[in-house]
């Protein structure tokens, strides 16, 4: 059987499945399975390949950045920082718009996941917009958009993954390759929304006196913390990104449980059984992308797209668009562990062929998943924000679409200028 066979044969039966609603680690797998016995491959090499798929050290970090995320949106933070912030923004128009991108995307330096971040603010920062005047589904799109830089800016689940499948990939250079690109995504998004702002009349806040500045930021001082703690000590040599997870859980609950006290007997069993659940489901689908991952390399199939991309121009300027493209409509379907697993195979020899960075790609990836959080039918963010809300998917879909704009340009800008992801790696000498 021919690789373009193979190809045609996995792909096409995981996309029917997803057509018919199975859960995509369901079909990832039996996908894998089917392809596997129509290749003739033993059926015990999809065990042995999905134990292989999820037994990396890398992937530990993934469990403990969840315990941290849910136990920091617990622990009565977000207000806090809210505060703080919104005493600094002070009268500039869309103030509070402004203040939401700015938590929401420090908030991802915090969670890793763009649907926990949505979930842990929206309930906080929508209401607040709605009560300032602004229109409700604007307000549930800034949260749904600014959730998605949560993958690209560290301590991001996507990355771990992308560090495990493309091997060679440092998790650490990864983090360090995303901080700019997340940074200046959110800025990107507060232009938007100031200039939104203006059009539509929505005006700022009052600014807070020196003192009071002082005090917001001194009742969010352990929350601010939190990011420079985790990166600091990475990059300080201190410990590496798995050891980090477990440091940020462990200062997670030191916030919840001991700081604020939040953090009781009765809600900490819940906390751990709702980080159990996320976990599993993240390892879950890994494991079963893990072996049409494998299936991709082995088959063939890799090296027949990488000649087809070759093929499409001599130009790789175009090829490196194309690829960008691909991934943001493969988040039109999937979820950024799946998209991962099934496109770094396929698209990774091409973009090493032509002497890309594979650092610099992860950062591509990671943008690209970014903005596929906010374009549906599978849009991970924008069907928790609706539902804060209260609003219908069509509403808030027409709000996104200027951020789902800003976000390709910005995608854009990192596509043809590559220094921008790599600028803060090498001056780590990462």
């Amino acid at each position: 059987m021919s690789a373009g066979t193979i190809g045609i044969l996995l792909l096409g039966i995981f996309f029917l499945l997803m057509i018919l609603r199975i859960p995509i680690a369901i079909s990832l797998s039996l996908a894998s399975i089917i392809t596997l016995l129509a290749t003739g491959m033993a059926p015990a090499m999809f065990a042995d390949i999905m134990e292989a798929s999820v037994s990396s050290t890398a992937l530990l970090a993934i469990p403990f950045f969840i315990i941290a995320g849910n136990i920091i949106n617990h622990s009565g933070i977000s207000q806090r920082i809210v505060r703080f912030v919104e005493l600094l923004i002070g009268p500039i128009p869309g103030g509070l718009a402004i203040v939401s991108v700015i938590v929401v995307t420090f908030w991802g330096a915090i969670s890793g996941s763009g649907p926990a971040t949505v979930v842990a603010l929206g309930p906080v920062l929508i209401p607040l917009m709605v009560n300032a005047g602004y229109n409700k589904a604007f307000a549930a799109s800034i949260i749904a958009a600014a959730g998605g830089i949560a993958v690209v800016i560290p301590p991001s689940i996507t990355f771990i993954v992308y560090g495990v499948v493309a091997e060679g990939a440092s998790v650490g250079k990864l983090f360090a390759a995303g901080i700019l690109p997340g940074i200046l995504m959110g800025l990107a998004f507060c232009v938007y929304v100031f200039l939104y702002s203006v059009r539509h009349g929505y005006k700022g806040q009052v600014r807070g006196s020196r003192k009071e500045i002082f005090r917001a930021f001194w009742a969010s001082f352990l929350g601010l913390l939190s990011p420079v703690i985790i990166l600091g000590g990475i990059y300080g040599g201190i410990f590496t990104p798995t050891e980090a997870a477990a440091v940020a859980a462990f200062y997670s609950l030191f916030i919840g449980v001991v700081a604020y006290r939040q953090i009781k007997r009765e809600n900490f069993m819940p906390v751990m059984v709702d980080s159990a659940v996320d976990s599993a489901m993240i390892l879950l689908i890994t494991a079963g992308a893990g072996v049409m991952a494998w299936l991709v390399t082995t088959t063939g199939i890799a090296s027949a797209v990488t000649t087809l991309l070759m093929g499409i121009s001599t130009n790789q300027y175009i090829i490196i668009t194309v690829i960008f493209f691909i991934l943001v409509m493969a988040g039109f379907f999937l979820d950024g562990i799946s998209i991962t697993y099934l496109f770094v195979p396929l698209l990774l020899p091409a973009v090493m062929q032509m002497g890309y960075d594979i650092t610099w790609f992860g950062v591509i990836l990671v943008v690209a998943v970014s903005i596929g959080m906010i374009t549906p039918p599978v849009a991970a963010n924008i069907y928790p924000a609706a539902q804060i809300a209260g609003v219908s998917l069509h509403a808030i879909s027409k709000q996104i679409i200027g951020f789902l704009i800003t976000g390709i340009i910005v995608g854009l800008l990192l596509l043809y200028i590559p220094q921008i992801s790599l600028l803060i790696p090498n001056l780590l000498g990462l």
